[in-house]
């Protein structure tokens, strides 16, 4: 999932700038931050010592609401300085006296942060986003964009950093950089962590952790788990092990002296500069050690090591995706990188069709919409361009890119060069018509004929492109009487006549079968998924109206309708509507719940059989008693809409649960959750509609 958002990665947007004139960006500051945490106040106190330039005569600072300095010292000095109230964060202005500034200036702060009971309401899609820091009994999560600690308000620079920090007997911390030392001491641990590479922001974590650490090839790995979780660890660091050797063949050497899985006790997946932060419910899935860690260890090499320049747009989820996620199912074989392929394509119709977000102006991943734009676009971009100019050309581009981008900031025009020189041709077409355009070309195959002439056979088609035309290079499958025929075609206008000739009788022909380029999928291409529900705008989520089922649906309707920004309503309510003529409905409740039932149920028995004792869906049987049905069925007066039904016979807490694990199947066109807990899901194949048959 990438969990991501379960993968998310934090794109620091505020950097702190004391480098001198014409230094340019890549030198960094230096902080000194002596920290004390107090967990039952849920605050902090300390200072920053920072290494300015001398000759400033004035220095702004930013610290968020809920914090304040109380005093700067400059040398032997007190230094007077001014707040000033923005909107999101306080200003801090300093006049040096007229001579200049010191070398150091020590900022004395300190701040009271929010719990993480008030935090829950930045959980969206079961991630929280968080906008302020948060401590609470359970630790504490101080990220740097929070502005936790003084940073620069305008500037883009670096920052090397030493911080020791002072926290109750039985937590820890974790930070970018390494744990230098650790002493306890009574009632108080005294840690202190360096990072001497260059990072982009200061992330503070705390929590009762514990640790297990090993060590692979020079880098200490280490997991910080709670103590409910301790078992895991052997897990994750043998992957660890694992995905550091990957991608330091495929890319480059591992930038970082330590790699840290941390648990979070909010629900996060987040990547820093050497370590992530996984909450607890995303760790404990069976699945993330294949997949989501692997993308966030990616991480390191992409937008933690090479910056990202935002002024082109964030290309690092693309290529951590493609390097990652796509690669995992690359080494499964051909059928599975496939089905990612078009599962990434079936995921940006659901929920960016339509959408004005370019990948030069995708930034975070903070909706559905622009997810699909900056992941699922992005990774089929880096594809379309490894088809394009040859494997080799595409790995030795990459690792140049990264050897020479490494602690910089680097955008798409860099990854750009990269390829023109590791490839020897001009890409300024390609990156272009993929980043400046928004959406991609939709397809129409049409006029395939057939022409036998002696021993040779020849194939004439017209492929259309709606829209604004794009450059593809087309990958064509032709079936035979002697088997399959593969041609890829160079098209670049609206229409194109094309022809092939053949030694054997043509049967039909395929447009892009295997999903390789990016394009606008069709209605039909489409499978029913619990995606194309959510991704629908004009989504309803449908409860029962009877008292004793409300109590037993309402808390998971209400939960889907907050993450997706949908309406809901009761069976009752909706009346006399008719709410499948043009809409996409969510059912909760089975024929005695649910009046609509009555209405819907026939449309999934395609699928799905609904019995007293089992469920079989898609050839496969499961009992009925203790498991969680969730189906998926195209709307059949408007192909475009999806019908989604929710049967059991558990009670809230389980409809709860379900309900939020749904969120990770999303690309499903049915899940069953059976008594015991196992999660089962499959999707229904849709039509492939790029295909004409030959007489």
């Amino acid at each position: 999932m990438a969990l991501k958002t379960l993968a998310a990665f934090a794109l620091f947007l505020l950097f702190i700038p004391f480098t001198s004139h014409g230094a340019g960006p890549d030198v960094p500051a230096r902080h000194s931050l002596q920290v004390k945490l107090d967990i039952q106040g849920r605050s902090i106190s300390g200072t920053d010592t920072i290494t300015i330039n001398k000759g400033t005569s004035t220095l702004s600072l930013v610290l968020r609401q809920g914090s304040e300095v109380t005093k700067i010292e400059g040398g032997t000095a007190e230094l007077p300085f001014e707040t000033r109230e923005g909107k999101d964060y306080r200003e801090i202005s300093i006049n040096f006296p007229q001579k200049g500034a010191p070398r150091e200036i020590t900022v004395h702060f300190r701040g009271t942060f929010q719990s993480p009971k008030e935090a829950e309401s930045q959980i969206k899609r079961g991630v929280a986003y968080i906008e302020d820091g948060i401590i609470g009994e359970e630790g504490a999560f101080l990220p740097s964009s929070s502005l936790w600690y003084p940073q620069g308000i305008d500037g883009d620079g670096f920052l090397v950093f030493e911080a020791t920090i002072t926290l109750p007997a039985g937590y820890s911390s974790v930070m970018e950089g390494e744990l230098k030392e650790r002493t306890e001491s009574g009632p108080t641990v005294v840690e202190r962590w360096a990072e001497w590479k260059p990072v982009d922001g200061i992330d503070l974590v705390a929590g009762r952790y514990k640790v297990e650490k090993d060590s692979h090839n020079g880098v200490e790995i280490s997991t910080y788990f709670f103590k409910e979780d301790a078992a895991l660890s052997k897990t994750y660091i043998e992957k660890t092990k694992e995905y550091l050797d990957v991608y330091s063949e495929s890319i480059g050497p591992y930038p970082f002296g330590k790699f840290a899985v941390v648990e979070n006790f909010m629900p996060t997946g987040y990547g820093m500069p050497s370590f992530t932060l996984l909450g607890s419910s995303v760790i404990r899935l069976p699945f993330i050690p294949n997949t989501s860690l692997g993308h966030e260890i990616a991480h390191n090499w992409w937008g933690n090591s090479v910056f990202i320049d935002p002024s082109l747009g964030n290309w690092s989820e693309a290529l951590t995706t493609y390097t990652a996620d796509y690669l995992y199912e690359k080494r499964k074989g051909a059928e599975k990188a496939r089905e990612f392929r078009a599962a990434k394509l079936r995921g940006y119709k659901n929920f960016a069709e339509g959408s004005s977000i370019t990948l030069g102006t995708f930034r975070d991943s903070t909706t559905t919409e622009s997810r699909a734009v900056g992941y699922n676009k992005g990774l089929m971009v880096f594809n379309m361009l490894e088809s394009h100019i040859g494997e080799a050309a595409f790995s030795s581009g990459l690792k140049s890119f990264y050897s020479a981008n490494a602690f910089k900031r680097a955008n798409w025009a860099d990854l750009q060069a990269a390829f023109e020189a590791s490839s020897n041709r001009p890409l300024d077409w390609f990156f272009s018509q993929w980043l400046k355009n928004p959406g991609g070309p939709v397809l129409t195959l049409a006029g395939a004929k057939a022409k036998e002439a002696g021993e040779k056979h020849t194939v004439t088609f017209r492929v259309e492109q709606k829209g604004t035309p794009y450059a593809l290079d087309l990958p064509v499958l032709i079936e035979t009487a002697s088997g399959p025929v593969w041609r890829t075609f160079r098209v670049k206008a609206s229409s194109e006549e094309l022809s092939a000739e053949l030694d054997s009788k043509p049967l039909s022909i395929e447009l892009d079968p295997g999903y390789q380029n990016f394009r606008i999928l069709s209605d039909e291409e489409v499978p029913p998924t619990f995606a194309g529900f959510f991704g629908d705008k004009e989504a309803v989520i449908i409860t029962p109206d009877k008292n004793s089922m409300q109590d037993k649906y309402l808390p998971a309707a209400d939960l889907l309708a907050r993450d997706y920004g949908l309406d809901q309503t009761t069976d009752a309510e909706i009346g006399k509507k008719d709410y499948l003529k043009d809409r996409s409905v969510f059912i909760f409740g089975g024929p005695k719940e649910n009046r609509l039932y009555w209405l819907t149920g026939r449309h999934f028995k395609r699928n799905a059989a609904i019995g007293e004792e089992s469920f079989e869906v898609a050839g496969r049987n499961f009992k009925r008693k203790g498991a969680v049905l969730i189906l998926a069925a195209k709307n059949p007066q408007a192909p475009s809409k999806t019908l989604c039904l929710f049967i059991t016979d558990m009670g809230k807490e389980a409809v709860l649960d379900a309900s939020k694990r749904l969120r990770y199947f999303t690309d499903a066109s049915w899940l069953v959750i059976t008594a015991d807990g196992k999660a089962e899901k499959g999707t229904f194949e849709g039509e492939k509609v790029l295909k004409q048959q030959f007489n």
